[in-house]
């Protein structure tokens, strides 16, 4: 079975993804709890479960066994991927054009925002996108 990445541990790739390097779990702990109101043992159990379902990595520091440094073991633009796929398999039942006219059918769209779907369209009907 595919595990999912929640909400609030989306949150926690984001950050590791956005630093481009390996972070330990109390500079992990800053960023997110200069945003929100979760709680450094919150954040570590995410961080946990994230390591447990294969997403992130995690080395112990040779001079202090005590800090763990965490990296993520899969990019965000996979992880959006993936997450796009189960999306439209659990909701649209892998029908692309049927979510997409639910979409556009229930948005309200620019003229300007028609024609780049519109040129979408086009640049995937001609193998360029």
């Amino acid at each position: 079975m595919r595990q999912n990445i929640s909400g609030a541990e989306w949150r926690v790739m984001q950050v590791l993804w956005e630093c481009g390097d390996s972070m330990t779990s109390a500079e992990i702990v800053k960023k997110i709890k200069s945003e929100s109101e979760r709680s450094p043992r919150t954040i570590k159990t995410l961080l946990q479960r994230l390591v447990a379902k294969g997403f992130v990595d995690f080395t112990i520091d040779p001079a202090d066994s005590r800090v763990y440094h965490y990296t993520p073991k899969i990019s965000e633009a996979e992880c959006i991927k993936r997450e796009n796929k189960d999306f439209l398999s659990l909701y649209y039942k892998g029908d692309v054009s049927g979510m997409l006219a639910r979409f556009i059918g229930d948005s309200d769209l620019t003229s300007e925002q028609i024609k780049e779907l519109s040129a979408l369209l086009d640049a995937k009907r001609e193998g360029t996108l």
